[in-house]
């Protein structure tokens, strides 16, 4: 081994003290990155145990109910106003049953890759009009106001069954944030190459740390004995599943206090005309109150 001078001798140390270090360096990011892997695994856990624990309640709850008011039924020995009052009860209980497990349907068909979008000439706006129908209940149930314009034919080219669960679940969230006597302003109409689809309630609003975590699977604002919401924390995470595999976007605005508008933001198909809506211009001037 030749012999090294001073200087060869203090340049070879520095190199590998900086190599020691480099290696230091590397040693602590991947630490560091193996506990944040490590508390997303356990997060990610915790909310797994959450979600089966809220959906044995989600599903249990209406079946007992139903179970429950047609047993009533069975006796025959009920007036017509509480026959029509319990066939009502048991219709919003299996509709609630109905619409949680499509969702849960829907979200494993996305973990197993098998949602794809079949895009085919839609008419939106009857889309629209038909979900609200469906929800049309909940509406009456805690006397919430709708405001939205008389829609015209909005024509699209999208997969129907991706709008209609897009907009199921957005309405549906709307309707349950919105406290009793509460105003739902529902927005639809294409911009700039845009179809445009925007939903306003009044409710407790969303803090902006929690803006892209409302967006997570099995996520809830509020859960555990004290979770006063249905759902599955599911509604969400899908939204903007499907608004990503047709080509488009979902966002949310809100404040604490000021209530939520999510906006959905889908392409036009090339050569599409574009319009606004009356309705949109009057919610957009509502968005500037935020």
């Amino acid at each position: 081994m030749p012999k090294m001078n001073d200087e060869e001798l203090i340049a070879a140390l520095l190199e590998r003290f900086d190599a020691n270090r480099r290696a230091i360096n590397d040693l602590q990011e991947l630490t560091e990155k193996l506990e944040a892997t490590n508390r997303r695994l356990q997060d990610s856990e915790a909310l797994k145990g959450h979600f089966l624990s809220n959906i044995r309640n989600e599903i249990n709850n209406p079946l007992a109910a139903i179970m429950g008011f047609a047993y009533q039924l069975m006796g025959g020995d009920c007036s017509a106003e509480q026959t029509a009052n319990n066939g009502r009860m048991i219709y919003d209980e299996a509709f609630e049953l109905h619409f949680q497990l499509e969702n849960v349907f829907a979200a494993a068909g996305l973990e197993a890759g098998q949602e794809t979008p079949a895009p085919e000439h839609i008419d939106v706006a009857a889309i629209l009009i038909e979900v609200l129908e469906r929800l049309e209940h909940r509406c009456s149930e805690k006397e919430i106001e709708l405001r939205h314009g008389i829609f015209d034919s909005v024509p699209f080219i999208g997969d129907p069954r991706f709008m209609q669960i897009i907009l199921r679940n957005l309405v549906a969230n709307a309707l349950e944030f919105s406290p009793k006597g509460g105003i739902v302003t529902i927005a639809l109409c294409t911009d700039d190459s845009m179809l445009r689809i925007a939903i306003r309630d009044h409710g407790p609003g969303i803090d902006s740390i929690n803006h892209d975590r409302v967006f997570d699977r099995f996520w809830q604002l509020d859960w555990g004995r004290s979770k006063s919401h249905r759902g599955l924390g599911l509604g969400l995470s899908i939204c903007r599943a499907l608004a990503e595999l047709s080509g488009g976007t979902i966002c949310v605005e809100s404040t604490i206090g000021a209530g939520c508008m999510f906006t959905l933001n889908i392409p036009l198909p090339i050569g599409e005309a574009a319009t606004v809506a009356p309705e949109w211009n009057q919610l957009s001037d509502t968005v500037e109150r935020y």
